[in-house]
C-alpha cells in the first residue's frame, strides 16, 4: 500500500512539473523588449497559418477571418502559406464517400481566401492530409487546391517530398512534405513513382544542397512537423491534460499522467517527436541548419503558437489556424501561445527577417510577440583592412608544425604529398574589386571540404573562390556527424589534426596542370588560377572566414560563360540531375557519349576517382540530329595524383569497401572496378549506343595528343616553388 502512495505521489509530481502548458501566452522574456520594427526595405511578407482545416459547415475559424482581413491590403510581393492538415479529420475523401461534402467545404474556404490576395497562396501536406487513401487522397486535394488557384498552389505536388520556390534575389522557400518522411511506404506501393527523390537519404542530400544554394539569402524552410515542440507532440501537457489525457471525458488523475508518460517517453505515435523517424528526421535537419546562418523553419501540427532558438536556428510554430491546444516555453521557448492565430514574417532587402505572432487574446489588433529572426549580416572584424597590396606574397597551405611528423608515424601513415603543402609559395596578390573587371561576394560555398566563396563580375558571369587548403570539420560533420553538430566541439582537436593530415594524400595544385592537358584532348574544363588573397574591403562580411590565404579562383561552371573555349562556348550549363530529366525525352535530348567516355578514360589517366555525379556538368552544344546536344564538363579535380602511401592506408583501401576507390597513382590502377565505382551509375545512365571499340578509339585518341612536350608545358603552370629541378 506504501509503495502504491509512493508511485501515486511520484506520477502526481510528474503532473506539476508537466503542467506548464497554457492557453495564455508566454513570454520567456518581458514582450515589450522584443518588439523590433518590421524591414524598412521590405523584400517580401509571409503569412503562415497550419492546421486550418476544421471549421464547421457553414462558418470561418476566427485565425482564418483575421488573416482574411490582413491580407487585403497586402503587395503582390506577398505570400500565404498554409503549413498542412488543410483537411480535418483525414484529408480529402473520395467524391461519393460520406464526409466529402464537409472536405470539399474546409478546403474550399481556405482557397478563396488566397483567391482574393494578390500574392501568391501555396498549400503543403499535413500528416491528416494523407489520411484519406494516402497518395489517392493526396492527389485529390492538390486538384481541388489547383482548381481554385491554379497551378503550383499545392506544393510539393504527386507526393513528392521537395520543391523550391525561389521568391526573388533575396529569399528562398523550400517547401517540404514531412509526412512523406514518417510514412510506412510498405502501405504506399506507388510511392514516389512520379518523383526525383526517392530516398530518404536523397532527400536529405537535395535538402543539403537547396540550403548551400540558398547562402546569402533567407531561406525558409517551411515544413508541417516542427523539429521542437513545447506542446502535447514535444511531450508538454496542461494540467488539463494530464487529467484527460483521453479527450473531455471522464478524469483518470493518476493513470492520466502515466498515459502521457508513457507518450512521452515511448515515441509509441509517429506524429510525436520522441518517435525514431520524427528523431532522424530532426536531428539532421537541425545539424544541417547549423551549418548556415540564414535558415528559418515554420510549421504546424501543434494548434498553437510557438517561437523557439535551438542549436542557434529559429523555429516557428504556427498551427492554431482552426484549432488550440496549451503550449510552454520549456528550455529553447521565447513565445508560446495556445489559442487561434497566424504568422506574420517579413523579410528585409539587407537579409533580416522580423516575425509577428497574431492571436485572439487581442482580437488579433496587433502583435502578440514580434521578434527580430534574422539579424542584418556584418562585418565583425573590427580592424582597419589594407587597400594596397605588394605585386605577389608568400604563404603555406600547411603550417610548417602541421607537416612535420616524426619517423614512426611517417612510417606508418606515409609522407603522402606533406612537403609540398609546407612548401613556401610566392603567388600573385589579388584585389577582388579588379581581378576580371571586379568581382563581389555572393555566397559562401558549401562543398564538404573545401571553404569557397562565389563570386560575380559586373556582367552577372560567376567565379568560384577556393581555397587550397581544405577543412577538416565540415568533411567530419558532413560524413560521419550527419545527426550531430559536431564543429564547435573538434575544433583544434587531435581528430581535426589527423583528417587534416590525411589531407595530405591529395596533390595541392594538381587543379593547376590539367587544363592544359585537357586542351590537348578536347575535354572541356574550368581555368583556375592561383592567388593570394588578402583580407580587404571587397570581402566585406566575408572577412571573418576568407582570405589571407593561397586560393584558386576560377569561371563557375555554370551559364554565362559564353565567351570560354573549354565550355564550348556555352551560354547553357546543367547539373546531372537536370541532364538526366532531359534525356527522359530522348527524341529531344542527347549528350555527346564519346567525349564522355573520352572524359572519364582522361579520368583514370589522371587518377581522379572523385567522379560522382555531382562532379559533372553538361554544356548545350547546339544539336546533334535534330536533338539537343549536351557535352559533360568535369569539374573539381581535388583528387588528382593522389598519393596513398604507408601501411595504414594501404591496408585501409584494401580492405574497407566504401574506400577502396582510393587508390595510389602509379603507372598500373590496382583495380579498375572499384576505381570507377564511384562514377559507375552515371556511367550507366547517360552511355545507351557505346561499344568496347568506342572505349578502344578514344583512348588511342588520348595517348597520341598527350605527349611529353604537353606534360612538360601543362606541369610548366604549377608554383616553381614545387620544381624539384
Amino acid at each position: 500500500m506504501i509503495k502504491i502512495k509512493k508511485l501515486s505521489l511520484l506520477l502526481m509530481a510528474g503532473v506539476w512539473l508537466n503542467s506548464c502548458t497554457s492557453y495564455k501566452a508566454q513570454y520567456s522574456i518581458k514582450p515589450e523588449a522584443d518588439l523590433k520594427p518590421e524591414p524598412r526595405d521590405i523584400s517580401h511578407t509571409f503569412y503562415f497559418i497550419g492546421d486550418a482545416g476544421n471549421s464547421p459547415i457553414g462558418e470561418k475559424s476566427k485565425a482564418l477571418q483575421a488573416l482574411e482581413k490582413e491580407i487585403v491590403h497586402a503587395s503582390k510581393h506577398s505570400t500565404i502559406v498554409f503549413l498542412g492538415d488543410n483537411i480535418y479529420p483525414s484529408g480529402m475523401p473520395a467524391k461519393d464517400d460520406e464526409g466529402r461534402k464537409l472536405a470539399e467545404y474546409r478546403m474550399d474556404i481556405q482557397a478563396e481566401i488566397g483567391k482574393k490576395f494578390k500574392g501568391k497562396t501555396i498549400f503543403i501536406p499535413g500528416n491528416h492530409d494523407w489520411y484519406s487513401d494516402g497518395l489517392e487522397g493526396l492527389k485529390r486535394q492538390e486538384k481541388r487546391v489547383e482548381d481554385i488557384l491554379g497551378k503550383n498552389s499545392f506544393l510539393p505536388e504527386d507526393g513528392c517530398p521537395l520543391k523550391r520556390e525561389k521568391i526573388n534575389d533575396d529569399v528562398d522557400l523550400l517547401l517540404v512534405d514531412s509526412q512523406w518522411y514518417l510514412e510506412d511506404w510498405d502501405k504506399h506501393p506507388k510511392i514516389n513513382t512520379e518523383c526525383d527523390i526517392r530516398t530518404r537519404a536523397q532527400f536529405f542530400e537535395e535538402i543539403e544542397g537547396y540550403i548551400n544554394k540558398s547562402q546569402g539569402k533567407v531561406l525558409l524552410i517551411a515544413i508541417h512537423h516542427p523539429l521542437l515542440s513545447n506542446g502535447g507532440h514535444g511531450g508538454m501537457f496542461s494540467l488539463r491534460g494530464q487529467l484527460y489525457p483521453v479527450g473531455h471525458g471522464v478524469p483518470l488523475p493518476v493513470l492520466g499522467s502515466l498515459v502521457n508518460f508513457v507518450r512521452k517517453t515511448s515515441g509509441i505515435s509517429p506524429q510525436d517527436i520522441q518517435s525514431k523517424p520524427y528523431r532522424e528526421l530532426k536531428d539532421r535537419l537541425f545539424t544541417l541548419a547549423q551549418q548556415a546562418d540564414n535558415v528559418i523553419f515554420v510549421s504546424g501540427h501543434e494548434h498553437n503558437l510557438q517561437y523557439a532558438i535551438s542549436r542557434k536556428v529559429p523555429v516557428i510554430i504556427s498551427g492554431s489556424g482552426s484549432k488550440t491546444a496549451p503550449a510552454g516555453l520549456g528550455r529553447d521557448g521565447l513565445f508560446s501561445y495556445g489559442k487561434q492565430g497566424y504568422v506574420k514574417l517579413v523579410t528585409g532587402k539587407d537579409g533580416s527577417a522580423v516575425a509577428s505572432f497574431f492571436g485572439e487574446e487581442n482580437d488579433f489588433s496587433a502583435p502578440l510577440f514580434r521578434t527580430e529572426v534574422l539579424h542584418i549580416p556584418t562585418d565583425t572584424v573590427h580592424r582597419e583592412l589594407p587597400q594596397n597590396f605588394p605585386a605577389s606574397m608568400k604563404a603555406r597551405v600547411y603550417e610548417e608544425d602541421e607537416v612535420h611528423k616524426g619517423k614512426l608515424y611517417s612510417a606508418i601513415w606515409g609522407k603522402h604529398y606533406r612537403k609540398e603543402y609546407g612548401k613556401l609559395i610566392e603567388a600573385r596578390t589579388v584585389s577582388l574589386d579588379t581581378l576580371y573587371g571586379g568581382l563581389k561576394p555572393l555566397r559562401a560555398g558549401g562543398g564538404h571540404q573545401t571553404n569557397s566563396l562565389r563570386l560575380e563580375d559586373k556582367d552577372g558571369r560567376q567565379f568560384m573562390m577556393r581555397e587550397v587548403r581544405k577543412g577538416a570539420i565540415r568533411f567530419l560533420q558532413a560524413v560521419a556527424f550527419k545527426d550531430q553538430y559536431i564543429q564547435d566541439d573538434l575544433e583544434d582537436s587531435y581528430t581535426e589534426s589527423l583528417v587534416m593530415d590525411f589531407y595530405t594524400t591529395a596533390f595541392p595544385f594538381a587543379a593547376l596542370a590539367v587544363g592544359k592537358l585537357s586542351d590537348a584532348i578536347g575535354v572541356l574544363h574550368a581555368n583556375p588560377e592561383l592567388f593570394y588573397v588578402p583580407r580587404q574591403p571587397a570581402l566585406g562580411r566575408y572577412n571573418d572566414t576568407y582570405g589571407d590565404a593561397l586560393y584558386l579562383i576560377e569561371e563557375r561552371v555554370t551559364d554565362d560563360h559564353g565567351k570560354v573555349a573549354s565550355f564550348d562556348y556555352s551560354d547553357n550549363i546543367i547539373s546531372t540531375t537536370d541532364v538526366l530529366k532531359k534525356l527522359r525525352r530522348k527524341d529531344k535530348n542527347t549528350i555527346d557519349e564519346r567525349l564522355y567516355i573520352r572524359s572519364r578514360l582522361f579520368d583514370m589517366l589522371l587518377g581522379d576517382w572523385d567522379r560522382h555525379g555531382d562532379q559533372w556538368r553538361w554544356a548545350k552544344s547546339g544539336e546533334s540530329e535534330g536533338k539537343d546536344l549536351y557535352k559533360p564538363v568535369p569539374r573539381d579535380r581535388d583528387q588528382v595524383f593522389s598519393d596513398f602511401d604507408g601501411p595504414f592506408l594501404g591496408l585501409v583501401t584494401r580492405m574497407i569497401p566504401g574506400v577502396r576507390m582510393m587508390q595510389n597513382y602509379t603507372p598500373e590502377i590496382r583495380s579498375l572496378k572499384w576505381f570507377n565505382v564511384e562514377p559507375f551509375p552515371l556511367d550507366m545512365a547517360v552511355l545507351n549506343s557505346h561499344t568496347l571499340e568506342d572505349w578502344k578509339e578514344e583512348a588511342e585518341y588520348i595517348r597520341t595528343r598527350i605527349s611529353p612536350e604537353i606534360v612538360d608545358e601543362a606541369f610548366s603552370y604549377l608554383p616553381e616553388e614545387l620544381d624539384p629541378g
